[in-house]
């Protein structure tokens, strides 16, 4: 790796560093795919810029083999540092060969000065992130402090939502500025808790698995679970991510599969010419294991002229970990991933195409997991298979998120031994 090389890899990643910082994510390392998605929302909330999740998890986990698109580059580079890329590299390098002399050899040639950029741009960049750090944080929490705190939670009612969910604590041990209460990755669900007081609630208006998280400054002290489970079938539209929109089931479709008509996405506001995410939830205890189980659904989307490349999420959420796999329109696989508990696969550096179908002509999708062996199929055909080793434990959650208009059928899961657990064909019952 040259100097150069060197130089803009150091600098993306104190670009990187102050960017989770600042979103309120740690420990980067043990990031979920809700945390991703969290700083997709961020960033585009914060700069106008709505970078793919895809790219975001290739930037943040390395996983790149040479520097993203410049674009992207200006948009973190701005976000942390408010220069562009170039503007803030250029006054890197500026900084560092000022504050070496140029030094001449025996032969009294002048050395190239790149060879002393490594080391001072390396103490610059330690600097830099120590500084930051030590500007919005105070000393570090004694692990005494917070291992007597307690954290627990209990919902107001079963299978309904919205849901208000009664968090219990006991902070009075650690000492910090500020203490906070966050209901799930998102960090706008993030609510102010004080010191003297036990308890706080809060309102889940969407189904799901969440982990909720209790901080001290910016530091996580404590996190649990909050399963909020459904009796039916949730149905929400999302225009900007940030804003939700529910529908009751008379705004479903009249038909024998689940999906929502164009008239009633706009009599809730929901502007067709840009674009929206919809997404299905069904939540519950699904007494199955992830690890072993099998699972089918059919699915196609409506054209939206405002997507030209209609996609759906296919989520899986368990108790440690979760599938996700994505299908798109023939043409647009490079912003395709499949994702299973700890492994990625990424299109931008793998060849996903097999994901890529006719999105307007139903599909029938099939995954079995045997012993954390995957086995993905389309259409009858055997079209992928991967393996991972962290265990995610029970299902809790699956869910449908189509970048576009898209109705399902013939939902089906069926544990380790065949058995079939759950199904919904969506046709009314007499």
């Amino acid at each position: 790796m040259n100097s150069l090389d060197q130089i803009n890899q150091e600098l993306l990643e104190s670009i990187k560093q102050r960017i989770a910082f600042a979103s309120g994510l740690e420990n980067t390392l043990e990031w979920a795919q809700k945390d991703y998605e969290f700083l997709v929302f961020f960033i585009e909330d914060e700069t106008g810029v709505r970078l793919s999740l895809s790219t975001i998890k290739r930037i943040w986990r390395n996983e790149y083999n040479r520097l993203p698109h410049i674009s992207t580059l200006d948009t973190l580079s701005k976000l942390a540092y408010k220069k562009d890329w170039l503007s803030l590299k250029k006054q890197w390098l500026e900084q560092s060969h000022q504050s070496r002399p140029v030094v001449k050899n025996r032969k009294g040639e002048k050395r190239n000065p790149f060879i002393y950029i490594i080391p001072i741009v390396s103490l610059v960049l330690i600097v830099v992130i120590v500084g930051f750090f030590s500007l919005n944080s105070e000393d570090e929490i004694a692990l005494e402090d917070y291992e007597a705190v307690t954290f627990s939670c209990r919902k107001s009612v079963d299978g309904k939502i919205p849901n208000t969910v009664v968090f219990d604590y006991n902070i009075e041990t650690v000492k910090a500025d500020r203490f906070f209460l966050q209901q799930s990755w998102d960090k706008s669900r993030r609510v102010e808790i004080y010191k003297g007081n036990t308890k706080r609630t809060d309102i889940y208006y969407v189904p799901g698995y969440y982990t909720a998280r209790l901080l001290a400054d910016e530091h996580v002290i404590k996190e649990i679970p909050v399963h909020i489970t459904y009796d039916d079938w949730f149905m929400a539209a999302r225009q900007p991510i940030s804003n939700i929109r529910a529908f009751e089931k008379k705004y479903w479709l009249d038909s024998p599969y689940l999906g929502i008509s164009e008239a009633a996405l706009t009599s809730k506001k929901i502007d067709l010419n840009q674009e929206f995410q919809l997404a299905f939830y069904y939540v519950k205890e699904f007494d199955l294991d992830g690890d072993n189980f099998g699972y089918s659904v059919m699915f196609k989307m409506n054209l939206v002229e405002a997507f030209s490349c209609p996609k759906i999420n296919l989520h899986v959420q368990a108790e440690k970990g979760h599938y996700w796999i994505m299908f798109g329109n023939k043409g647009c696989e490079s912003e395709l991933i499949a994702e299973f508990s700890n492994v990625l696969h990424d299109g931008k550096i793998e060849d996903l195409t097999m994901f890529g179908t006719d999105m307007y002509e139903w599909q029938q999708f099939d995954i079995t997991v045997v012993n954390k062996k995957v086995t993905v199929r389309l259409n009858d055909k055997t079209i992928f298979s991967s393996t991972y080793n962290l265990p995610i434990g029970a299902i809790k959650e699956i869910s449908y998120f189509f970048d576009g208009i898209g109705v399902i059928d013939n939902v089906v899961l069926k544990n380790g031994n065949g058995e079939i657990t759950f199904s919904d064909d969506f046709e009314e019952s007499e």
